[in-house]
């Protein structure tokens, strides 16, 4: 799929001197030079608003972290108990010292505060861009980013958010505050995982073939699937029944980020076209977090929204389906998204128990700056906080990558962050072989959990020296399964279009997921929730791939796929009754 690409306007800051107020500070940086592709377009006015968010260090995220694995191992005792939001708000809400020692030194500076997040985690306020450089000890400059296709005025440019080169808060409140935002992370333009879109007919795969090995296959379908994958030729893959879903209390969520809109007219088409089986009428329900809408206007769908719902509906049939619409184009950003995102399934009453999302960006373009690991780092544990409430969150895993200044390969995040499920990409059906774009790597953000040992020290003594120095063997590894994801047909404003990317194979795999729920909430059982632990305790409920690579967006082949786990498939593609099995159905 292609790559939708927005200018951000950024905020270049440099040091001041130290304000009247005599204290020690602690400055935040960025790398000397600025990330690939932006470029400075000018200052804002002093009187520019800026909405600023404080992130503040929870009570205990290894608790949290601890609890998490504990309601999600198959075999433990708390299998299933999932955390309710007050159970996890007292592992994941800050500490009264924190809020009262960081509350205390903005309201010295005259800067009301308002607490917001999921459970107070922040402090958020709202100022001049003249009172934030007294602030933060900074001065703040405009940017662009120079690839961008869109044209727009410079003040479009200046309601995209601010963003930071340097700044300074107070040294002694460094033990309370994880991140400032925004500030140095300079996040590039938002990516969709996947690689491109085409129209019909459908053109030859370029994965490369490769025979002689032998291993366990998905199930037999007809000829046609090599060059088109409907909902039918999933179904006769990975055994995904067409019988509807009973139980309505099972729902399925499906995220949109920065106005990718779905038509309910493009789903009804393609419905009628490749679900035929199936009610036309059948649709979504709508669900607005900061301010997301779903207009249906002819023209203003997306390919990604409406490969998101056709492969959610059309395959989990009867699963009720919301549609997490998040943020505003050229009002929020990537990060602010994800944490809106976090928030909404952290407390709503009755969150999706499957939630599918696919964008992303390589952990390459965020290496330059110290702040942008740790907006991941927070961002991760709010996604940690959803998944112990008994959510499987699935996100594409996106390409392996190399980063801005180095030949070193990266993962994609938020599909790196060790509390969801990374989905990579296969094509093929004699066999299913990895897709060449599909993720392969190891996080340098995050470390390896422990649910991946045994498979990753088992991988690693395969791999030997092959791309030693380019990968940090330690870190969170991904993806952890996969699923088809060229050739797949979807209707978009009233065309027949082809997508490809791994953005095709989350929300596939989020359907298999919601059928193997609606069994066990039928049978009185708990949801898989956050499904690795079971993952990589069950890889017999996957058909393992073990041919193609995925050299991805560099030159050479990141890694092969192999027997077993591997960083291109994971474990390999879904086994529906395998799946059901494992879950003790």
């Amino acid at each position: 799929m292609g790559i939708l690409q927005i200018a951000a306007a950024l905020c270049l800051v440099f040091p001041l001197q130290s304000t009247s107020k005599a204290l020690a500070l602690h400055i935040r940086q960025a790398s000397e030079s600025l990330p690939q592709g932006f470029v400075q377009v000018g200052p804002p006015s002093n009187d520019t608003p800026i909405d600023i968010r404080i992130g503040l260090q929870a009570s205990d995220n290894a608790g949290l972290e601890q609890k998490l694995y504990q309601v999600s191992t198959p075999g433990s005792a708390f299998y299933g108990k999932y955390l309710s939001r007050d159970e996890v708000k007292s592992y994941a809400a800050p500490s009264a010292d924190s809020v009262a020692a960081v509350t205390s030194w903005l309201e010295s500076q005259n800067v009301s505060v308002a607490r917001t997040g999921a459970f107070g985690e922040y402090l958020s306020i709202s100022i001049p861009v003249s009172r934030a450089n007294e602030l933060l000890n900074a001065k703040y400059m405009n940017f662009t980013y120079a690839d961008s296709t869109s044209a727009v005025s410079s003040s479009t440019l200046e309601t995209w958010g601010l963003y930071t080169y340097a700044y300074s808060i107070p040294e002694d409140l460094t033990q309370h505050i994880t991140l400032v935002h925004p500030t140095t992370a300079f996040a590039p333009p938002l990516k969709r995982n996947g690689r491109k879109t085409t129209f019909y007919p459908a053109s030859k795969s370029n994965s490369a073939r490769t025979t002689g090995k032998v291993a366990t296959r998905a199930n037999p379908a007809p000829a046609s699937c090599e060059t088109l994958v409907p909902p039918s030729c999933l179904q006769s893959l990975y055994g995904i029944p067409s019988t509807p879903a009973t139980q309505k209390s099972n729902t399925i969520g499906v995220t949109s980020l920065e106005s990718n809109w779905a038509e309910e007219t493009d789903l009804q088409a393609f419905l009628t076209e490749f679900r035929p089986d199936m009610s036309p009428n059948t649709t979504f329900t709508l669900v607005s977090v900061a301010n997301g809408t779903n207009p249906q206007v002819s023209g203003d769908g997306s390919f990604e929204a409406s490969l998101d719902v056709q492969y959610t509906i059309g395959l989990a049939t009867d699963v009720p389906t919301e549609f997490i619409s998040v943020g505003q184009i050229f009002v929020t950003n990537f990060f602010s998204d994800l944490m809106s995102l976090a928030e909404y399934l952290s407390t709503v009453d009755n969150p999706p128990q499957v939630v599918t999302t696919s964008y992303g960006v390589g952990e390459g373009f965020l290496q330059g700056s110290q702040d942008s690991i740790d907006l991941a780092i927070q961002v991760c544990n709010s996604f940690m906080a959803a998944s112990a409430r008994g959510i499987s969150l699935l996100f594409s895993s996106g390409g392996c990558t190399a980063g801005t200044t180095n030949a070193s390969l990266f993962p994609a995040f938020p599909s790196s962050c060790p509390y969801v499920t990374a989905v990579g990409s296969v094509t093929g059906i004699s066999p299913e072989i990895a897709s060449n774009f599909s993720t392969g790597g190891f996080s340098t953000f995050f470390s390896r959990p422990s649910y991946q040992d045994t498979a990753i020290s088992s991988y690693l003594a395969k791999l030997g020296s092959t791309n030693q120095g380019l990968y940090s063997p330690n870190g969170r590894a991904t993806p952890d399964i996969a699923a088809q994801g060229e050739n797949i047909p979807i209707i978009t404003n009233g065309k027949q279009v082809l997508e490809l990317g791994t953005s095709a194979s989350s929300p596939i795999v989020a359907s298999v997921i919601s059928l193997v729920n609606d069994k066990l909430v039928q049978a009185g059982k708990p949801v898989l929730g956050f499904l690795n632990p079971f993952i990589y305790s069950n890889p017999q409920a996957f058909f393992d791939i073990i041919n193609g690579s995925n050299p991805g967006l560099i030159p050479s082949d990141c890694f092969d796929a192999v027997e077993g786990w591997d960083p291109a498939t994971g474990f390999g593609t879904p086994n529906f009754d395998a799946i059901v099995a494992a879950a003790g159905l």
